[in-house]
């Protein structure tokens, strides 16, 4: 027999379903120790339930029917409860923590004596102390934005707060601790339609573009490509833009970054990997070397590195580019709540612990520097902040990926490609040798390539290095002497 849903999933798939089972009599009446996080939740029947120990943790909470409950030892620890009844409940040891409680209902409510409250913003509350509590002035609670009247219409305009009404009054929240791609998420439904850009960005599953501009640039293909994988179809692949492509990968054109990741969405190889090396890894320094706290990193050249398995010299950039993830990440949630530079961000930042985490790893402690790369992230247009946070976020995917590689994949010392072709793609490596181990592991192929007689150390190369090489199509090999670069 399956096992019956808990309290958290049912709440989490909507009070009216709860309280349909509830009124049937399906569903238990313990909830000893049920944990509950950010749950959003309105209108549900918790009237009499065992809900000993339970924790409710950042939960916003409306008009919620705790009458008779027993919440004895419970911990409710930031969030908003609202218009909330609490008549005849048992709060005995309950803890409120960094909490608003706004027109909820205390009446007959147990326990009072030793119910602890801990920062507690208590708006028209009824039934706590015999009389209603006067409403204070609103601290920055956990995960809850704090304006003045002013700074709110200077944020949202005064229009759009005049049009809102009654609902103004609520602030939008501040949510520091969202994954990138929710961020994202959340703001791409703002936008009128999906940019083509958010094609480059698959990894974080976003908002599709209805149409892409007409074209048959490697780069439109691609992100057609993305398009229909993420439609849960199969990409097919066009012989032309395959053909230019692999050439593009060859020659190690501009284009080597939207070849590479064309190919992988269509499911072909790549048939050259080292040539493309010099650009690819050019191109991810000179994004990495700009002095910007938030400068995008393209994960298409991301993608490309970790497609080709071309680690040297690239996983070094990882940290750089996660400081600048934390950095967007963090701006991003500020200004999606509403503050900006100048308007009570860092009463916001000491309000979370998941800000304070973003901006140790952006700045550290240099408060100044995490100030001036607001100041030039917030006077971005509002499609190019979003750009940078959906572009550093998939880059730091595609980077912690390559850098989790095992180590050989791309030896230092392979250099020229061009003197490892044969059938129009690069020979595969198979082992480095140094000079010691030739006439025990390649004898016969030292004296055809180099010349070395069998059973013979090749002369004067003790620092060298013999890189193995062999063709995947004829299955002819090379021995290569390059000196290793330390």
């Amino acid at each position: 027999m399956p096992k019956a849903p808990s309290i958290e999933k049912l709440l989490q798939s909507g009070s009216a379903e709860w309280n349909k089972l509830r009124k049937s009599g399906q569903v238990s009446t313990d909830h000893t120790g049920a944990t509950f996080t950010q749950l959003f939740s309105a209108n549900a029947d918790l009237s009499g339930l065992e809900l000993v120990g339970s924790e409710w943790e950042r939960c916003d909470l409306s008009k919620m029917n705790f009458r008779d409950a027993d919440l004895s030892n419970a911990y409710f620890h930031g969030g908003r409860l609202q218009d909330c009844d609490f008549r005849g409940a048992n709060l005995e040891g309950a803890t409120f923590e960094r909490l608003k409680l706004l027109r909820c209902d205390f009446t007959g409510a147990r326990g009072l004596d030793d119910l602890e409250m801990d920062e507690v913003d208590m708006d028209r509350v009824q039934g706590l102390d015999g009389e209603e509590a006067p409403p204070p002035p609103p601290p920055p609670a956990q995960g809850i934005t704090a304006f003045t009247r002013e700074q709110r219409e200077k944020a949202l305009g005064a229009a759009a707060a005049a049009v809102a009404g009654p609902a103004a009054e609520e602030l939008p929240p501040f949510k520091p601790q969202d994954p990138p791609g929710s961020l994202l998420f959340r703001a791409l439904k703002r936008l009128p339609a999906p940019p083509p850009w958010v094609l480059d960005v698959p990894g974080l599953r976003p908002l599709l573009p209805q149409r892409l501009p007409p074209g048959s640039s490697l780069e439109g293909m691609y992100r057609e490509a993305v398009k229909t994988r993420l439609e849960n179809k199969k990409p097919s692949a066009d012989p032309g833009a395959v053909e230019r492509a692999q050439k593009a990968l060859r020659l190690g054109g501009k284009d080597s970054a939207v070849a590479a990741m064309y190919l992988r969405e269509v499911g072909v190889l790549p048939l050259s990997r080292f040539s493309a090396a010099k650009v690819l890894k050019d191109a991810l320094r000179a994004e990495v070397e700009v002095d910007d706290l938030t400068g995008s990193i393209d994960p298409r050249v991301a993608g490309a590195l970790l497609e080709l398995r071309l680690t040297h010299e690239v996983v070094e950039h990882v940290q750089e580019v996660r400081r600048r993830l934390a950095a967007t990440q963090l701006y991003t949630a500020l200004m999606e709540a509403g503050f900006t530079p100048e308007n009570n961000w860092d009463e916001a930042l000491e309000s979370a612990d998941a800000a304070l985490e973003l901006a140790q790893l952006a700045t550290g402690e240099d408060r100044n520097a995490l100030f001036e790369g607001f100041q030039v992230f917030a006077a971005l247009p509002d499609e190019a902040r979003l750009r940078r946070l959906a572009y550093l976020a998939e880059s730091v995917s595609n980077l912690e990926l390559l850098s989790r590689l095992p180590e050989g994949m791309e030896p230092q010392w392979l250099t020229g490609p061009e003197t490892r072709e044969c059938h129009d793609r690069e020979m595969t490596y198979v082992q480095a040798l140094r000079a010691q181990d030739i006439p025990v592991k390649v004898a016969a192929l030292a004296k055809t390539e180099l010349g070395v007689p069998e059973g013979q150390v090749p002369e004067d190369s003790d620092d060298d290095l013999f890189v193995h090489l062999r063709c995947d199509v004829c299955g002819k090999e090379k021995l290569i002497v390059q000196s290793r670069i330390d």
